[in-house]
């Protein structure tokens, strides 16, 4: 049997079960019946002091968080490069997608720090 065809029943075998698990929720699940009362914001059993409790978040804060997801990319592609170093041609390959993909970073990062993104404003 092909290994090919084995993941094909895998698959799925898998979403046919997540799917029975699901059809099986929806149809025997407790059925939330929502009423004005329901729907009403709570804050400690008393009425709302304000129309919105939450103050938005600053922007600043994603660039960081999408800086972070870049570099935590990088230590991971730094961490595969140094696990192929006992076979030639996987570290070769590695090797180059490696220093492709810092390239490409460090393109990014000093177009990120010409545009002034690195500062807090």
């Amino acid at each position: 049997m092909s290994p090919y065809l084995i993941f094909l029943i895998f698959v799925i075998a898998s979403l046919g079960f997540v799917g029975l698990i699901v059809g099986l929720n929806a149809l025997l699940g407790p059925r939330v019946v929502s009423s004005a009362v329901k729907m009403e914001p709570f804050e400690c059993g008393s009425r709302p002091l304000q129309i919105r409790n939450v103050r938005p978040l600053s922007i600043k804060y994603y660039p960081v968080a999408i800086f972070f997801l870049l570099f935590d990319l990088e230590t991971v592609l730094l961490f595969i490069w140094a696990a192929s170093t006992g076979n030639r041609e996987l570290a070769t390959v590695s090797l180059c997608s490696f220093l492709f993909f810092m390239g490409v970073l460090a393109l990014a990062f000093v177009y990120v720090w010409k545009e002034g993104a690195l500062e807090w404003r």
